[in-house]
């Protein structure tokens, strides 16, 4: 047959969409609930260890491993000697340079143009070693940073479609998912169902991948569901890999011609539906993960257990975690009232405050300015355990 830019269709689920109408309501409902969980400065340093999960487990997907501690290395312009592992921290400060340009985006995340900008700003920071495309046959050739693709290619079982029509697919796709009339449950349904299609376009000749997750990050903020910027999408996907996987292959599948249940379009209406309700559960399940994970109290609990446990301090670490306890529930508090919280004088209130702040616990952003909780890696995992997995946290 004759493929069109109509081939991507059916753009959105149009059978049996009550079940995902009511995942995607409770998306919006609980990603509302998230949001109000923690105030500013804190909900700032948290939204910076959300894209560091996005980056890792982004990576992860693709078969990379970029460690988390290896990650903060690079954020000092520290890099590895091993040239392998300072490839990665590269790959590392390319994604997140990447996410924070489409976090103060404002135009569309469905242009052609915006795509383009991902796909070019994450890989002409790479260096040549990560900037290449694989070939079906196993063949490395220098990858073009931003460049639509201009050879066909096949991925596993799916073969992309035609190179010269990548442009008029991007228009279609941009003109289906931005309908004026789309309501808010079923724009939160089109994250999960332009996800696929974008990736069945395949536009680039490689970091499809990639830029995929990036472009549903940045539509997930779009619609409204982000917490204020939260909870990651790519940590759930990474954490069932082989299913999402699986899943994205379904959804390639053509229209069976014999089912009545299987839609109007090129390609299989129930496999898209199905893919959709699984990208919502898988929403809404990061989204629980991180509600329950940023319970004060509890928080609280393991910042406590850090401190007594982990952090060496000795008898000075009861007065520094009242520091940290306050500056939790408040948000940040001025130098004097040290003392005060801590339940001593002003000179070994002080002197807490000092190892707090030594041993990177509590931070500020001029030595008079009020102090904030600080979340370096070695935290995280007591701080928020399963947040990455076991091994990955220690330097």
């Amino acid at each position: 047959m004759v493929l069109t830019e109509t081939t991507l269709e059916p753009a959105f689920p149009e059978q049996k969409e009550s079940a995902l109408e009511d995942l995607a309501c409770a998306v919006i409902e609980h990603a509302g609930r998230l949001e109000g969980k923690v105030r500013d400065p804190l909900r700032q340093d948290l939204v910076e260890v959300t894209r560091w999960m996005h980056c890792y487990y982004s990576n992860l997907i693709e078969g990379q491993h970029t460690r988390v501690p290896d990650i903060e290395a690079a954020l000092r312009q520290d890099f590895s000697s091993e040239p392998e592992k300072s490839d990665l921290q590269q790959l590392a400060l390319a994604h997140l340079a990447c996410q924070r340009w489409a976090a103060g985006h404002d135009g569309s995340p469905f242009a052609p143009d915006f795509l383009c900008e991902l796909h070019r700003r994450f890989y002409s920071e790479l260096p040549a070693s990560l900037r290449v495309a694989t070939t079906w046959t196993g063949v490395k050739v220098p990858l073009e940073p931003g460049v639509l693709r201009t050879t066909d290619v096949k991925v596993g079982a799916h073969i992309g479609p035609p190179h010269g029509l990548v442009p008029a697919l991007l228009r279609h796709f941009r003109q289906r998912y931005e309908s004026p009339g789309i309501s808010r449950a079923a724009s939160i349904v089109a994250v999960a169902a332009s996800h696929h299609r974008l990736a069945w376009i395949h536009p680039f000749r490689d970091g499809n991948g990639r830029v995929v997750r990036l472009f549903s990050d940045a539509l997930i903020r779009r619609a409204g569901v982000d917490s204020g910027g939260l909870w990651s999408l790519s940590r759930g996907l990474a954490s069932r890999r082989e299913e999402y996987y699986e899943r994205l292959a379904a959804a390639d599948r053509e229209r069976s011609s014999s089912s009545e249940d299987d839609g109007h379009g090129h390609l299989s209406e129930r496999a898209l539906r199905e893919f959709c309700e699984f990208m919502l559960r898988v929403m809404l399940d990061q989204i629980a993960f991180m509600e329950k994970l940023l319970e004060l109290d509890s928080l609280a609990d393991r910042i406590e257990r850090y401190v007594r446990m982990e952090a060496g301090m000795g008898e000075a670490g009861r007065r520094v975690f009242l520091l940290l306890r306050e500056a939790l529930y408040r948000g940040e508090f001025p130098r004097g009232e040290a003392g005060r919280i801590a339940g001593a004088g002003e000179r070994t209130g002080r002197v807490a405050l000092t190892a707090a702040i030594g041993a990177g616990l509590l931070r500020s952003k001029t030595p008079k300015s009020p102090v904030r909780i600080a979340l370096p890696a070695k935290v995280l995992g007591t701080y928020f355990p399963q947040l990455f997995p076991p091994g990955q946290l220690q330097a």
